[in-house]
């Protein structure tokens, strides 16, 4: 069996001490735990930019626990979540909701306007020195990179310029106030 068939290379890649910078993961499963690494190393600023929230991967149970824990850490944590669809927060509860409620000074949800550039992103950011991308939201297939400045400030533009046009949905204040 080759590393690229391998469906634990996260775990493998966590106990090889940072040596390899850039991990590929396939599968929601895959993706959960990247994501789980990458809240876990996290310690001031966490940024999410998705397009709905998915369940399968921020509706596991362990990735809103390493959330509320990192959210709880310190008092400078801070985690701000940019999502283009809130409907499917609202369909269906989600574990992330009581979360957001808990913890609305740590945590920030806000959703991308209708007059905003339609956009397929999903990503997150962890200290603007780690990132987590998404290139299959379908399949959940991406990469997770420790070592990649360059391409961690580009992603943390993108996620500025439509942080400061996004606002609060009125739809989810219901569930966070």
């Amino acid at each position: 069996m080759t590393g690229t068939d391998d469906p634990h290379k996260l775990q493998q890649a966590e106990g090889s001490s940072g040596e390899n910078p850039h991990l590929t993961f396939e599968g929601g499963e895959q993706c959960a735990d990247a994501l789980k690494q990458l809240i876990g190393t996290s310690r001031r600023r966490l940024r999410i930019f998705s397009q709905h929230l998915a369940r399968q991967i921020y509706g596991d149970l362990a990735v809103v626990d390493a959330l509320s824990e990192f959210a709880r850490s310190s008092r400078y944590a801070q985690v701000e979540i940019l999502i283009t669809d809130s409907e499917p927060l609202l369909r269906q509860p989600h574990r992330l909701l009581p979360l957001l409620k808990r913890l609305q000074s740590r945590i920030t949800l806000r959703k991308i306007q209708p007059s905003s550039e339609p956009t397929d992103w999903e990503f997150a950011i962890a200290d603007q020195r780690l990132s987590l991308s998404v290139s299959d939201h379908l399949k959940w297939n991406g990469q997770y990179r420790s070592d990649d400045p360059v391409r961690n400030v580009k992603l943390n533009d993108v996620f500025e310029q439509h942080w400061l046009a996004a606002r609060p949905d009125p739809a989810l204040r219901q569930f966070v106030l």
